[in-house]
């Protein structure tokens, strides 16, 4: 495993990682799967989760496992965020779970999936993105 995990446990790797107290909870050869928390910050009008921050969580997300399958040398240049929002999120604890579909030399595809507390499926990211060298 790279570093950048312990940078997440240590609140030290971005901003936004620590908004929603992104943690890592379980990789194995399939996947990466995080635990997430949308604050009372995160809420839309009606008191959900804000859809924008449901993309700004998944995006963190899959960008932190594509830096951990690049063993932390190379950082995804987003290309494309596709999400699918399948039903609202209450405010609280949720999960992510990333698969890695390619890390090539040019481009990087993976799949994040949002779950609620009760492991409902939320929302679907496609990220792909330019992986390019990471600063020093």
């Amino acid at each position: 495993m790279s570093g950048v995990f312990d940078r997440l446990t240590t609140r030290t790797l971005s901003p936004s990682t620590a908004f929603f107290s992104l943690n890592l909870i379980e990789k194995t050869e399939e996947s990466v799967t995080f635990d997430v928390i949308f604050p009372p910050e995160s809420a839309n009008p009606m008191g959900m989760v804000q859809g924008g921050m449901m993309a700004a969580a998944l995006d963190d997300a899959t960008s932190v496992a594509m830096i951990d399958g690049y063993n932390g040398e190379k950082a995804p240049l987003s290309t494309d965020l596709h999400i699918l929002f399948h039903r609202p999120l209450q405010l609280g604890a949720a999960h992510i779970r990333v698969q890695l579909i390619k890390l090539g030399r040019r481009s990087a595809t993976c799949e994040g999936r949002l779950y609620d507390a009760d492991q409902k499926l939320i929302a679907t990211l496609m990220h792909s993105a330019q992986p390019v060298d990471r600063p020093s």
